[in-house]
């Protein structure tokens, strides 16, 4: 069937399907063209300030007078050299780890200090004091020769039940007498002293109160003979 230009829009009008826009599509619109032209008129925001390549020197200057100031500290630091004592308690306490490590704890194993302190004949340029303190709870069980500043030394081992005692003995450097002197390294209890012309150096992993005691037992048994008038 022919339809006319004439007939076709009341034909649309009366037959064609009306769609109703969804509710608040208007609201929408509006509140889209008031967004759009608030931003229109936004200030545009204010770009970061560049920083000038002569700032950047100074920071990087900064970081180098730091760094610089860092290394030399720790430089100081690792050539600061350690006192005399410091560095043969390092030592004494080295000796004794590298003895119990290497099992090699005495030359000469014996109980008996007339075996021990012979051994040492021809070997050193001195005589070792040497005493069994058995009956006080810490017996000789031999000696060795070791090596400490700068010169061989001898090296008696006492023990007091599980714990080893390592003393050295070598000839100090003047005849003043030294009252026994306390350190710690490493976790081991360390006690110098001078008597008779010797200096001794003794290091275990005995409690301090334990060493003092032998220490004290060692010096006044070694005590040289006081002169009579």
């Amino acid at each position: 069937m022919q339809v006319s230009d004439d007939e076709l829009g009341p034909l649309i009008r009366r037959q064609a399907v009306r769609h109703m826009p969804p509710e608040g599509l208007a609201e929408r619109i509006r509140q889209s063209v008031r967004a759009e032209a608030a931003a229109a008129v936004a200030p545009a925001p204010t770009p970061a300030p560049k920083r000038s390549l002569r700032d950047a020197w100074k920071g990087l200057a900064w970081f180098g007078t730091g760094a610089a100031t860092a290394w030399g500290l720790a430089l100081v630091l690792l050539a600061t050299p350690l006192a005399p004592q410091d560095m043969l308690a390092e030592a004494v306490t080295g000796n004794h780890v590298r003895s119990l490590m290497a099992s090699h704890l005495a030359d000469v194993a014996s109980t008996d200090q007339h075996t021990v302190k012979p051994w040492f004949a021809g070997k050193l340029d001195f005589s070792p004091p040497v005493v069994d303190l058995a009956a006080e709870g810490f017996p000789l069980t031999g000696g060795r020769l070791d090596y400490l500043d700068g010169r061989t030394v001898a090296a008696l081992v006492y023990r007091s039940g599980p714990h080893v005692i390592n003393l050295f003995y070598w000839p100090a450097a003047d005849a003043r007498t030294a009252a026994p002197a306390f350190s710690t390294r490493q976790g081991y209890q360390l006690v110098r002293w001078a008597q008779g012309g010797m200096q001794a150096w003794a290091v275990s992993d005995l409690n301090a109160a334990e060493l003092q005691n032998f220490a004290s037992l060692m010096r006044e048994r070694t005590a040289p003979p006081v002169a009579r008038p």
